[in-house]
């Protein structure tokens, strides 16, 4: 979810270091996170918006399209290269710094956010979802707190299960790669693999989330697998189709399997998701119609500022209700709502951009020279 994607030589890279279609899809993927979480903590009835998120806020779908983009952009990291010592050291350290020093500083503005007296004020027209975010001195031992910090607890980041899979699976993804990228019956047995454990681990809890999506990353891997061999574009028609399929698995899944109401973690749910946004990455890595529409500069820069809008967007929505409250109680809840979408957007945007500016990019650029430095230490040594 938050590497800048990178692309292949193969692929003929127009600006050497990452594919801006894929970047903006990203951003796109963040966006939709932001918008149905926004949506869900002021329902106003059956509206338009409501009766249709799963459609247009599909935020699982955006969830698994990060999964699948990850195990895409990370396979250059060791296709075709040795899983040496030196070489995965470097690689989990990169990650590390890639990840964790933005997701501490959102963690310690929520923890100073939960103690402080602010978190106690009332929004009268929210509802009990948006009540237990980020709740007022929620019990936080020393255990959970630095768990927290390193994205294995939700308490103070609601969406830390996510980074959990990240940076869980970032453990085992150079053996993926080299599996997935070897021979085919490897690549092959890897996939069937990944997928049973995925429908095994369904009724696992939290804990096994990472087991439960590890098969949207191999599905990545094996995405950039097939653009080694395979460059030729699709039909527009047929990467519509993909994205239509995304966004309405959920029903096509609801009706084949007769449930109701899945549960947000499905594992059929997910793979079949998993390989429409492999369709969709696969479109526009080979420069399809849509590749160039979403290379547009201001959708590139919102795939930069991604990761931000992620992370923070809980603890502004929280914020800005209760500082907007007070003034929003005379009018009707759509109207609260969209008043409150204004600041709600632009302080996510801004806060981002900011964090992307002065602590992504310096962390990320400290991440490459450390790995630098742990490769040429432990191939000397």
């Amino acid at each position: 979810m938050s590497d800048r994607t990178h692309e292949t030589a193969r692929l003929n890279r127009p600006s050497g270091d990452h594919i801006p279609s894929l970047q903006s899809l990203r951003g796109i993927a963040s966006l939709t996170v932001l918008m149905r979480h926004y949506v869900r903590c002021f329902p106003g009835g059956e509206t338009f918006w409501l009766a249709y998120q799963n459609i247009f806020f599909n935020s699982q779908a955006a969830v698994v399209v990060f999964f699948v983009l990850s195990g895409f952009v990370l396979s250059p990291s060791f296709f075709n290269k040795p899983t040496s010592v030196s070489e995965l050291a470097g690689f989990y350290v990169r990650r590390f710094f890639r990840i964790v020093p933005l997701l501490a500083v959102v963690t310690a503005f929520s923890f100073f956010y939960v103690k402080s007296a602010f978190s106690t004020w009332k929004v009268p027209f929210a509802n009990s979802w948006f009540e237990g975010l980020l709740a007022h001195d929620v019990p936080l031992s020393a255990s959970i707190l630095a768990r927290c910090f390193v994205g294995m607890n939700s308490a103070l980041v609601p969406q830390n299960w996510t980074i959990a899979c990240e940076l869980l699976v970032a453990l085992i993804l150079p053996f993926l790669v080299k599996a997935c990228t070897g021979r085919l019956w490897l690549a092959a047995l890897t996939f069937v693999i990944a997928a049973v454990l995925s429908f095994l681990a369904a009724d696992g809890g939290g804990k096994s989330l990472p087991v439960l999506y590890a098969v949207d990353f191999v599905i990545g891997i094996l995405t950039f697998r097939i653009l080694q061999s395979y460059t030729k574009r699709y039909s527009d028609l047929f990467f519509y189709a993909a994205v239509i399929g995304l966004v309405c698995t959920w029903k096509m899944v609801e009706v084949v399997t007769g449930q109701v109401d899945l549960p947000f973690n499905d594992p059929l749910r997910s793979l079949v998701e998993a390989i429409f946004a492999a369709f969709i990455i696969y479109g526009l890595a080979t420069k399809n119609h849509m590749a160039r529409l979403l290379s547009a500069r201001w959708l590139v820069w919102l795939g930069d500022i991604s990761f931000g809008i992620y992370l923070v967007h809980f603890l502004v929505i929280v914020v800005v209700a209760r500082l907007m409250a007070h003034f929003l109680v005379p009018y009707s809840l759509p109207t609260q709502m969209l008043l409150m979408l204004v600041p709600v957007l632009a302080i996510s945007l801004g806060a981002s951009y900011f964090s992307y500016r002065f602590i992504e990019i310096p962390f990320n650029d400290l991440g490459k020279s450390l790995q630098r430095h742990v490769r040429a230490a432990l191939a000397r040594g």
